[in-house]
């Protein structure tokens, strides 16, 4: 395994147009950003033919090898980037003539015109022939993309695929003649999943595995060095097709170690605190989910491709924070995918070269997602195949929402970590969407038994349906609309004052989704309460029960979460927290979007800490009542070979004084003769 953070460039050469002149340029740009790998596309985008026959490919494959000649006695490598397998969307593509491949089929009867269904054999045929005629040159790499999955298949109704070929393999499952629209009721009818729920995800599953197996195989059975990689895209969505991430990646890997290319959750410049939301949702969530072994490099999208699209300050900041992700590099989308080459005055490979040094010493460490502490968010990958839907209209209502808590933590400084283990003990979990339906009553029972636990109000909602509200002291759940006019603000009732504000408010009709009037079968410790417009007190808001469950009465949410976002709320949950019978406890007090990741893996333990703010903080505050403040080294981009930590012991806190700048990444190591309690 390569000790340094890789830099992988994806870049365009079309043949024919300026070759050695974008070589040149290319060779330029990758000494300058110290780029280690160049990962070039063929027959991509704006560029993309359809299917393109292996005499198509040969010029691709020619420049490519010129280009592979140079830049090896540089010591980069060349790998090789295909744009399709199934191909991403028609955009007025067609099949060639001769190509009499079978075509995805959508939920209303919809069919793509050059999109292949992935039972064809005759397109298996030749995806397989063709990705062994690219390992002939014997690329590093070669990388399968995201149209490697059922869903998002423009402009079919959410996906495919419903063909004839696939209907008959769901009426065989089945053990009756299904029609399509028979199929997709049962597969999305409400409550309970339907058999035919279990057929849909069970083939899906199948069918990618079973290909990925074969392209592994033509690949290395021409070049067994060669390894090849995936790109995914978002783990909820890829659970509602039943994906198998195990089995894909070990199918494509073979004998070499598998590789995945997570998606970074901004294809343009976003604003970093929307940015740390969904790279919880997305990019922490697929690296959890990956097999332990798989090599990861996330990818740092521009679309479409320069600073206008995105600052070099902020692809900085998209590099450094995948540190996050226990990445061995990143790929880097800069340059647009027409072919036009490398545009140095954009002055990206400053920002790189300044980095690399920095995220070569943070890849040293050898952080490890499995060691991390924190509050557990826990999760199931085949939880499309359990929860409930509620209106059975759309196959989105199969997305699993398992990761609010990942990002509202994270955003409120709370250190976390996500889970799939069913047995916990003397931990704080947290629980949101329906996850609790993949589990027993006695695991459930145990759950609580034995942990601080905390909810928001679809993981109450569905307890409660379950017939285990008592868990958490629920007798009855009713759910009211974020304008229904019930509900209006919460007010902080139990005496304290946060953030120095006594009865502080917060919304509760704006941006948090629905809200879950909870009965209790004996009075909670309240926190706040929840009134309507006129002021009157409605029911209880955020409720402590028993001291080991806390609610968080919203739900429902999908995109809409921002008034969470508030220093009322995270000084609540940060005060909650301090007394919470799990550890260990971590957090960042008194400042938003300041992400803390601490891993303890025996010899030493880490603490990485990432800015996603464009706020710089003259020092930090960090609870961590197990933390030393002695004997500690920091690592900063400036500073990448490390400096004594500047750290002073406030009780039960650690003020870091050399602060965090905006959208800066540090990390603090210490011997494990100081572990964590």
């Amino acid at each position: 395994m390569n000790r340094d953070f890789l830099y992988i460039l994806r870049f365009t050469i079309q043949p024919g147009c300026c070759d050695e002149e974008r070589i040149e340029q290319l060779i330029s740009f990758c000494r300058q950003a110290r780029i280690d790998d160049v990962m070039f596309f063929i027959d991509c985008e704006e560029l993309n033919t359809g299917f393109i026959t292996k005499e198509e490919a040969r010029p691709w494959l020619d420049v490519i090898s010129r280009a592979k000649e140079r830049l090896e006695p540089l010591g980069i490598t060349t790998s090789i980037n295909p744009w399709v397998t199934l191909v991403h969307a028609d955009r007025g593509r067609s099949l060639r003539e001769g190509q009499n491949f079978n075509r995805m089929v959508d939920v209303e009867g919809n069919m793509a015109k050059v999109q292949a269904c992935p039972l064809c054999e005759e397109w298996r045929k030749y995806i397989t022939e063709l990705y062994a005629y690219y390992a002939t040159i014997k690329p590093n790499m070669i990388w399968v993309e995201d149209d490697f999955r059922f869903h998002n298949h423009s402009p079919l109704v959410w996906g495919g695929c419903f063909c004839e070929k696939h209907m008959e393999e769901y009426s065989r499952r089945a053990g009756k003649k299904l029609t399509r629209e028979e199929f997709v009721e049962g597969i999305l009818k409400p409550g309970k999943p339907h058999p035919y729920r279990k057929i849909w995800l069970d083939t899906c599953r199948e069918t990618l595995v079973d290909i990925a197996e074969a392209i592994g195989k033509a690949v290395h059975e021409v070049s067994p060095s060669t390894r090849v990689g995936l790109m995914s895209s978002v783990p909820a969505v890829h659970c509602a097709e039943g994906r198998d991430w195990n089995g894909i990646l070990k199918g494509l890997a073979r004998n070499t170690p598998p590789v995945n290319r997570p998606h970074l959750p901004a294809y343009s410049e976003t604003t970093p605190q929307e940015y740390l939301w969904d790279f919880n949702k997305v990019s922490r969530m697929t690296r959890e989910i990956l097999p332990d072994n798989t090599e990861v490099y996330p990818e740092m999208d521009n679309f479409p491709f320069s600073r206008f699209s995105s600052s070099r300050s902020f692809t900085r900041f998209q590099v450094e924070t995948s540190a996050f992700l226990d990445a061995e590099g990143i790929t880097l989308s800069l340059f647009n995918m027409m072919g036009t080459g490398v545009i140095m005055s954009e002055g990206y490979q400053k920002e790189l070269a300044e980095s690399k040094d920095f995220l070569n010493s943070i890849k040293a460490l050898g952080l490890k997602q499995k060691f991390q502490q924190g509050v557990k968010v826990l999760y199931s990958p085949e939880s499309s195949y359990t929860l409930h839907t509620f209106e059975g209209k759309s196959m989105t209502e199969l997305y699993p929402d398992e990761t609010f808590w990942a990002s509202l933590l994270s955003c409120y400084g709370i250190a976390n970590t996500f889970s799939d283990s069913k047995e916990h003990s003397g931990s704080t979990v947290a629980v949101s969407g329906q996850y609790f339906r993949n589990l027993s009553a006695h695991e459930i029972e145990k759950l609580f038994e034995s942990n601080f636990v905390i909810l928001n109000g679809d993981a109450a909602y569905t307890l409660a349906d379950m017939g285990l509200g008592h868990l958490a002291g629920i007798s009855d759940v009713a759910w009211h609309g974020a304008d229904s006019g019930f509900q209006a603000y919460e007010q902080v009732c139990n005496g304290k004052s946060y953030c120095g504000v006594p009865l502080a408010r917060s919304t509760a009709q704006f941006d948090l989704g629905s809200f879950l009037e909870i009965k209790y079968l004996e009075n909670p410790e309240l926190i706040t309460e929840v009134r309507n417009p006129y002021g009157k007190v409605v029911c209880p808001g955020i409720t402590i029960y028993k001291d080991r469950v806390l609610i968080l009465p919203y739900g429902r949410i999908s995109t809409r979460h921002l008034a969470h976002l508030n220093p009322i709320k995270q000084a609540i949950f940060q005060d909650v927290l301090k007394n919470a019978k799990g550890g260990p406890r971590i957090f960042v007090e008194g400042v938003p979007y300041v992400l803390p990741c601490i891993y303890d893996m025996g010899c030493v333990s880490v603490l990485l800490l990432g800015n996603f703010s464009n706020d710089g903080h003259d020092e930090i505050r960090l609870y961590a009542p197990d933390i030393p403040e002695r004997f500690v080294t920091e690592i900063n981009r400036k500073q990448p070979g490390g400096v004594r930590a500047d750290m002073v012991r406030d009780g039960e806190y650690i003020i870091l004084r050399s602060g965090l700048r905006r959208l800066e990444t540090k990390a603090f190591v210490w011997e494990n003769r100081y572990a964590l309690k």
